[in-house]
């Protein structure tokens, strides 16, 4: 069995030191802890008290008044691995138990949704001129990168190159950036797609179709290097209701396939027509395509299994355009959301005084190059009046892509609403059993017997550098905890959560 090891510098160890000698640092910690090392918590002030729904008795009360600093931490539940990695770990496992359940089952999605046909599917933008790239050949060497464009080198892995437009000066940023603001109603356009061919394939209408089957889907996007989302899909075929049933003889992986490749084929879409980016412009996926179907959970080397996929999608999902170098926070203005203008009144916005940002300088937010590029174009492009349906200027952080970065058709698997409403009562239950109100093996839709009663108020968020210090050594140590606990529970076996 390992242990974590965490080693710091004399001025972070003074910093620990002075946190430690705080009054009521023992109850602090254990703030802390409960948050699972949250790098961010916020802060509330106020009381709650606990009543007995049936005989009206006051089982508890609770006030701030009595903890450090007079407040209480509770969890940011910030789904960003840049912001929080604490938060975004409970984010990345609720996602796992999401997918996983529309591939093998569970959280209220039958088992048989196994025997489903279902393919694994990423579908990626094409291409607005050269970038550097690795490419390695079939015996793993490393080829040059592209000598037609005129770049001879053999990247490594950590090139700070990698992504970076080869000519910048010939690079299609408009394009690239348009792109990423259409993407979300490019995949619509396909999933309708995918319901035509299949329907064609049975000789029915789209309106008949939907009435014998369903295509269920969950979704995840990436960010490349180059800065371009791409889109990592289960598609899976169902019942009419759902996964509750099976879809109709015939509907196999192979004619799924072929549907999702014609959709992909045939899906655009079309922007606003603007001087700014040459007309109009035809939004399509680019020419890679990869489809893989998933098998159940088994022992095949090489095998896509559901678990290597809900992993997979998983990991995306607490990750976002701050990965190929450019912000995780918005670019344009709070208030005005980039127009300059005052939402609520006429004049100049009174937060950024119509400059439609807080930064002094918009060309240099980012050290890396191509990322800062997409900025300035979306800004530039976010200021037009025809194209303000793109949202550019506000999404201009995440280089005009603005889709939710996990997705899911509605009867794809349970949502994380639920998951998280499980865990609530799931401490409910802790709290009824410690007052002697409720039984263990209470269902959870049980009658609540206990009334909670809350006044609470924002009081800030954030730690100090030492505390800082000691949240992150709470976080490191409860995943790794996490990490030997999966370790030993599935060992010699397959399931190990990845």
């Amino acid at each position: 069995m390992t242990t974590a090891t965490f080693w710091f510098t004399d001025e972070e160890l003074a910093e620990l030191v002075a946190v430690a000698q705080q009054p009521g640092y023992d109850r602090w910690r254990e703030m802390v802890t409960a948050t699972g090392g949250c790098a961010d918590p916020i802060h509330l002030v106020g009381e709650s008290t606990l009543i007995d729904s049936t005989s009206g008795e006051v089982l508890h009360r609770y006030t701030t008044g009595d903890e450090p600093n007079r407040r209480l931490l509770v969890a940011c539940r910030n789904r960003r691995a840049s912001r929080c990695p604490a938060c975004a770990e409970t984010y990345r496992a609720d996602t796992y138990q999401l997918i996983r359940a529309g591939l093998a089952g569970g959280k209220s999605v039958p088992d048989t949704v196994a025997a489903h046909p279902r393919v694994f599917a990423t579908f990626t933008a094409p291409s607005f001129g050269p970038v550097h790239h690795r490419v390695t050949g079939p015996g793993g060497g490393v080829r040059r990168c592209h000598p037609e464009a005129g770049c001879l080198q053999r990247h490594e892995e950590d090139d700070p190159l990698l992504g970076q437009a080869v000519d910048p000066e010939a690079y299609d940023y408009t394009g690239a950036v348009i792109w990423n603001a259409l993407a979300g109603k490019l995949w619509h356009r396909t999933t309708t797609l995918i319901v035509r061919h299949l329907a064609a394939r049975l000789d029915l209408g789209e309106s008949e179709f939907r009435q014998v089957c369903r295509v269920s889907y969950g979704k995840v996007a990436e960010f490349q290097a180059r800065g371009l989302v791409h889109f990592h899909v289960i598609v899976r075929l169902d019942g009419p209701q759902g996964p509750d049933a099976p879809p109709p003889a015939g509907l196999t992986v192979e004619v799924l396939d072929k549907a999702i490749r014609h959709a992909a084929a045939q899906a655009v879409v079309t922007s606003p027509k603007s001087e700014a980016t040459g007309g109009a412009r035809q939004v399509r996926w680019g020419e890679q395509l990869d489809i893989q179907p998933i098998t159940a959970a088994g022992p095949g080397d090489g095998e896509l299994t559901d678990q290597k996929v809900a992993g997979y999608v998983a990991k995306y999902a607490t990750k976002a355009a701050e990965n190929t170098g450019t912000l995780d926070r918005p670019v344009a203005c709070w208030r005005c959301k980039g127009s300059g203008s005052d939402p609520d009144e006429a004049g100049l916005c009174r937060s950024c005084h119509g400059k439609g940002t807080r930064h002094d300088d918009l060309h240099h937010l980012v050290g890396n190059p191509h990322a800062q590029a997409m900025i300035s174009t979306c800004w530039a492009l976010g200021g037009r009046l025809e194209l303000e349906e793109l949202r550019l200027r506000p999404w201009a952080h995440m280089l005009g892509f603005r889709g939710h970065f996990s997705t899911k058709s509605r009867r794809y698997s349970t949502t994380l609403r639920c998951l998280r409403q499980a865990r609530h009562d799931w401490r409910m239950r802790r709290i009824e059993q410690g007052f002697g109100l409720g039984q263990e093996d209470e269902e959870p839709e049980r009658e609540e017997t206990i009334l909670v009663l809350g006044q609470w108020q924002y009081y800030g968020r954030g730690h100090s550098a030492g505390e800082a210090i000691y949240a992150r050594t709470i976080a490191r140590g409860l995943t790794e905890s996490r990490r030997i606990a999966r370790c030993v529970s599935t060992e010699g076996s397959d399931h190990a959560f990845t």
